[in-house]
């Protein structure tokens, strides 16, 4: 093979690998958790557990919208309330896990968000969310006509 073949190989590799990093890191991820979460029993209104936000038209995560996040410096912002419930579950679930390293933390709370958002329905996240006291976090996080407190 010709130097530059093996040039366009060495490319066409390294982008495959980059391509395919956040479904890897997603599914290494799922295997640190330990146990799944059960979703609520009863899903009352149509609405988002704490707020007014509707729950039609929800669209469950994948590990490559989750990735892009990171290159947003609004991000946070965009997020749904939704999305902010599954984190909750998710983060809920595994602060009754057995303790790790922050890095094995922080990839099993993000494979575990978007497996919430891709298994869930947007009213079992909602009803789960309010069980595990997700609205009185919420609220004592909102400043009115502000942005969250830190």
């Amino acid at each position: 093979m010709r130097a530059a073949g093996k040039a366009w190989l060495s490319v066409v590799l390294v982008a495959a690998g980059i391509a395919l990093l956040p479904g890897l890191l997603h599914l290494l991820g799922l295997a640190m958790v330990e146990g799944w979460p059960q979703p609520a029993d009863r899903a009352p209104s149509g609405v988002a557990a704490c707020s007014g936000e509707p729950r039609m038209g929800f669209q469950p995560m994948n590990p490559w919208s989750f990735t892009t996040r990171f290159f947003d410096p609004g991000a946070l912002k965009k997020a749904t309330d939704i999305e902010r419930e599954a984190f909750w579950v998710a983060r809920r679930h595994l602060m009754r896990q057995p303790q790790h390293d922050m890095l094995r933390w922080h990839l099993s709370s993000s494979a575990l968000t978007i497996w919430i958002t891709r298994h869930w329905s947007a009213a079992q996240i909602a009803d789960t969310a309010r069980k595990e006291d997700f609205c009185r976090a919420w609220s004592k996080r909102r400043v009115p006509g502000g942005p969250m407190k830190r």
